[in-house]
């Protein structure tokens, strides 16, 4: 790590060559800055093409590596008439042109349609970008359905997320950790309708800017945000059946004048299916055979509104912005279990037979307030600060009533238990940006600080009989504290064909953890303070025209998820309980990759990391029970090649392509005696085909293959799911009605097994109702005269928030 990081300081002081540039900016007819503006550089003498660019979301643009001559440098964009400037370059000077000002085209363009296409998957330098409209089957699923089947993500039957064959993924909403739990986390995802996403990012190396939490990177999901002039919006509604229903609406509404935004969007669901459950454990001469389905019931709303007003002596655009956020999320959920378990002592036929139910409703609200401001100049200087508050509350009461049966089918006894859980989180966070873009001299700073505060409470009251009475070995009140306070800077500096960046952010993190049950007996764990520094690098070494190069590294840390630190007993039946261990430790993992982009469209990488203190799920077991618990176990080493690329097959017909083969090793120990060493190979693939049919006609299909792998000591099966779709515009291209078959072949379905070192033996295999009809019609209304939208930066440090799943 030290030579790498000595190697990315002398790369930024030894390219300190001033290459010749071009910079500029382009305006439209209101004398605003145009983003996303089309920039071609032509030879003055020939108006051949030299290379192009695009314009920032500030309507700025940048044309490097330009050799000595005369230029002319043309601004297209949309409903516009192009517009030209002269530039003359001279060796070894930055040339700074006039504002570009483009002008409405007063063509009437009755017979011309024009159709700009993104890609639904789109490589960039730094991230995957899923850009969600350009997927006509994407928009009919629901947030978690697009994750779950995003190249190189896995979400597993707990809700725990892998990207590229690595765990710790810290998933962020529109710039900001969720501060949701695994479970809440997907409960709103699976209440968000995707028409209402604009994009997802997935970040396997973040930069220093970035929390350093997630060992895997971060998948980032950015909301529509529209950026007419006027009031428009989006509404939505969707109903998708298999043996039950699911169904979802919601409107997003956006007002914009050349200072003022006012946006909010809304969302709500109503969905249930039944999935089915198969557990097998053996424990020495003793077998557990368990059968039966468990009932998932969730409705939910999703709401957020906003207000950004700009001010200034600026008129064109404003200096300062001041920016008002409310957002948060309510759920019901009822959620239950009903299994039949036969026990065997080494006997074909049961010993006994345990009939188990358990009602768990349960029920959450996130409240989410945010505060911001950022002052913007010409000369590059940008400052933003930022104070956010989150509030958290969860209600979970569950009753388990078990019934024994002897060998013979009689009934023998029955037994109740009872629990009412709660869990409160309160996150505060503060933050200050600051970037400094010196654009004559390819150089950009970035620095800031943030600090965190995070503070939970989690009671469990434990009854055990039909009478409930007090459980005083299981009742538990757990207090959770945890401060966060980080720095950061980063350096990029590009010249000739080379761009470097190197960024370091250190963090101290203060954590105290206190459990007390009824007799006042107490566990003060954990009980820690650390200071840690992350460093990142990136060079890019652009080869050609078509040619790019990319290397990164970086250090990122996983902090343990609260819950899993809470050593609350929670019995799932008289047989199987799980609990948190108050002695887990961070873990740490190095990321180092290489990648080679042709065209700006196909990508070739090399991905490896090294993770320290790796932790994962464990099973024990106490005679005849077992509990699933979180340890860490040792270390994880990784290495995986993926490919990306679009495929033009004809003009009706474009696909896209991803490959990613993992190649994992996992050394250690789940208990004294228990070390093991395991290689495993991962396979992961997506595919999808786009068809346009005709000017109002398109259709889709889409799927996804994980291989058979192993985590660990566990053994994972296989997973996939092959999608159809088609789509009909109307009402003028406004509105589109779409049709669609989810996993045609009803083949997602979860496999686990593993083998300790003490004879322990378990599999689990779960399939829910993931075949089904969707139907789904969406309207846009409003505008189209375009306008800047300013987005917020990530704001907040905590999405550790983890409740607890089935065994």
């Amino acid at each position: 790590m030290t030579r790498f990081a000595t190697l990315a300081c002398l790369l930024l002081t030894s390219l300190s060559a001033l290459a010749q540039t071009i910079i500029g900016s382009v305006q439209d007819g209101a004398n605003t800055p145009a983003p996303f503006a089309a920039v071609k550089l032509l030879r003055a003498a020939d108006s051949s093409f030299v290379k192009g660019t695009v314009t920032n979301e500030a309507g700025s643009l940048t044309i490097v590596n330009v050799a000595a001559g005369a230029y002319l440098v043309q601004a297209s964009f949309v409903g516009m008439a192009n517009a030209t400037v002269r530039a003359m370059v001279v060796e070894g000077k930055a040339t700074v042109l006039p504002p570009i000002m483009l002008r409405a085209n007063d063509q009437t363009l009755a017979q011309l349609t024009v159709r700009a296409t993104k890609p639904y998957v789109e490589i960039q330098a730094d991230k995957t970008v899923l850009n969600v409209a350009a997927n006509a089957s994407a928009q009919s699923k629901t947030a978690y359905e697009l994750l779950q089947q995003a190249p190189g993500v896995v979400i597993d039957p707990n809700e725990n997320i892998r990207m590229a064959g690595k765990q710790g993924v810290n998933v962020f909403i529109d710039g900001k950790p969720t501060n949701l739990s695994a479970a809440d986390l997907a409960n709103l995802l699976r209440a968000t309708p995707a028409a209402n996403i604009a994009t997802v990012e997935l970040i396997a190396n973040p930069s220093a800017r970035y929390d350093a939490q997630g060992g895997a990177g971060i998948i980032n999901i950015r909301f529509r945000r529209d950026k007419s002039l006027g009031l428009n919006g989006n509404a939505s509604a969707g109903y998708a059946q298999s043996d039950h229903y699911r169904a979802n609406a919601a409107v997003d509404l956006n007002y914009r004048t050349k200072r003022l935004n006012l946006y909010g969007n809304l969302s709500g669901s109503d969905n249930f299916q039944n999935t089915r459950v198969g557990i097998d454990r053996m424990a020495g001469v003793s077998r557990f055979s368990q059968r039966g389905f468990d009932t998932d019931g969730t409705q939910a709303v999703v709401y957020k509104m906003g207000a950004d007003y700009g001010f200034g002596t600026n008129k064109t655009t404003p200096q300062h912005t001041l920016g008002l956020i409310v957002a948060g999320n309510a759920a019901t959920n009822q959620f239950g279990t009903f299994t039949n378990t036969d026990l065997f002592s080494g006997r074909a036929t049961p010993d006994s037979s345990l009939t188990n139910r358990v009602d768990s409703p349960s029920q959450n609200q996130r409240f989410n307030a945010a505060l911001n401001y950022q002052y913007a100049d010409t000369l590059g200087l940008t400052l933003y600060l930022d104070a956010d508050y989150t509030r958290f509350n969860n209600t979970a009461p569950s009753r388990i009533i078990s019934q024994y049966v002897g060998a013979n089918g009689q009934p023998l006894f029955s037994r109740q238990n009872r629990f009412d859980a709660s869990t409160g989180i309160t996150i505060q966070t503060y933050r200050a940006d600051l970037t400094k873009d010196w654009k004559a001299r390819n150089l950009k700073l970035e620095t800031g600080l943030k600090h965190t505060d995070v503070a939970t409470n989690n009671n469990l009251l434990a009854y055990t009989g039909a009478e409930d009475r007090p459980d005083v070995n299981r009742t538990n009140q757990f207090t959770y504290r945890e401060i966060v306070t980080a720095a950061y800077a980063s350096l990029n500096h590009t010249t000739g064909k080379w761009t470097v960046q190197a960024g370091l952010r250190a963090e101290n993190s203060t954590v105290l953890g206190r459990s007390t049950d009824l007799l006042n007996r107490s566990i003060n764990r954990p009980d820690t303070s650390y200071l840690n520094l992350f460093p990142t690098a990136f060079v890019q070494y652009q080869a050609s025209q078509n040619s790019q190069f990319n290397l990164s590294y970086g250090r990122r840390i996983d902090r343990p998820n609260y819950q899993d630190m809470n050593p609350f007993v929670y019995q799932v039946d008289p047989y199987t309980s799980q609990r948190g261990n108050p002695y887990l430790r961070p873990a740490y993992t190095h990321n180092a990759a290489l990648s080679y982009t042709y065209k700006w469209a196909m990508t070739l990488k090399l991905d490896y990391s090294q993770t320290g203190d790796f932790s994962t799920d464990v099973i024990r077991q106490q005679g005849l029970t077992g509990y699933r618990t979180v340890a860490n176990v040792g270390s994880a080493d990784a290495l995986n090649l993926s490919l990306n690329t679009p495929i033009t097959i004809n003009k009706w017909w474009n696909a896209y392509l991803y490959a990613g083969a993992t190649w994992n090793r996992f050394r250690g120990s789940v208990a004294p005696g228990e070390s093991f060493d395991r290689r495993a190979f991962a396979f992961e693939g997506y595919m999808q085909h786009s068809f346009t049919l005709s000017k109002v006609w398109e259709a889709q299909v889409s799927g996804f293959w994980n291989a058979p792998t192993q985590q660990t000591i566990y053994q994972i099966g296989g997973l996939g799911a092959l999608n159809l779709s088609v789509q009909k515009k109307m009402l003028d291209g406004r509105g589109r009605l779409t049709l669609g078959i989810d996993d045609l072949l009803n083949t997602m379905r979860w496999k686990q097994s593993g083998t300790f070192a003490d004879g322990q033996q378990f599999a689990v295999d779960r399939k829910w109702e993931s075949r089904r009809a969707t139907i789904r019609f969406t309207y846009r209304f409003g505008s189209s005269d375009i306008k800047e939208a300013r987005e917020r930066k990530d704001n907040t440090g905590a999405s550790r928030i983890k409740a607890a799943g089935n065994l």
